[in-house]
């Protein structure tokens, strides 16, 4: 196997942000950064750049690629974890009435910080309003009018959904979103 270069990669990258998919999607935790700061499925564009299967080399393997041409690399999987561990404590903690009145008498009030890495996407303004507009206050998924209003202007409170999230490659554009509620948004992401 011939070892990818920047060009082959851009190539990889190019050709999944035009939708070229040869393999079946599978779950995806670990992300190249491209050289704008874009986000790309990592073995998924090591893939298309090296014209190999998925599953005929591993992420270790990728990962190690992008280090020797200089492309960073993230992983969303360990802010997911963290995420579901604190949801899981959560629910143990409401079991557990008389324990947590005594852990919460004796706890810091002041939480203790960590600093995390974070990939932001510079959001076109104009998708986000197109698809506000185009709702005309109606949540694409449960079909309810907006259950409130921006006390700023009156105007239907709606969140701006990615059909395919921006961190798995779908693109920021009217076609792949939609105006929803806030409880169908935290459905859509978590269930």
């Amino acid at each position: 196997m011939k070892e990818p270069n920047l060009n082959t990669f851009r190539l990889g990258m190019a050709r999944h942000s035009k939708g070229d998919r040869p393999w079946p999607d599978r779950t995806v935790d670990w992300f190249v950064v491209s050289p704008e700061g874009q986000l790309f499925p990592l073995k998924y564009t090591y893939a298309l750049a090296t014209k190999q299967r998925p599953a005929s080399f591993t992420t270790n393997q990728a990962k190690a690629a992008m280090r020797h041409l200089g492309l960073g690399y993230v992983s969303l999987k360990a802010q997911s974890e963290s995420t579901a561990h604190f949801e899981k404590a959560v629910a143990a903690s409401l079991e557990d009435g008389q324990k947590r009145r005594e852990r919460l008498a004796k706890a810091t009030r002041i939480p203790a910080r960590s600093a995390v890495a974070q990939v932001v996407f510079q959001r076109n303004p104009d998708v986000v309003a197109e698809v506000l507009y185009l709702a005309k206050g109606i949540c694409a998924l449960c079909n309810q009018q907006a259950s409130f209003c921006r006390s700023s202007d009156g105007s239907p409170y709606l969140e701006v959904h990615h059909k395919m999230m921006l961190a798995a490659g779908g693109e920021d554009t009217v076609e792949n979103a939609i105006a929803v509620c806030p409880n169908c948004h935290r459905k859509a992401h978590h269930g």
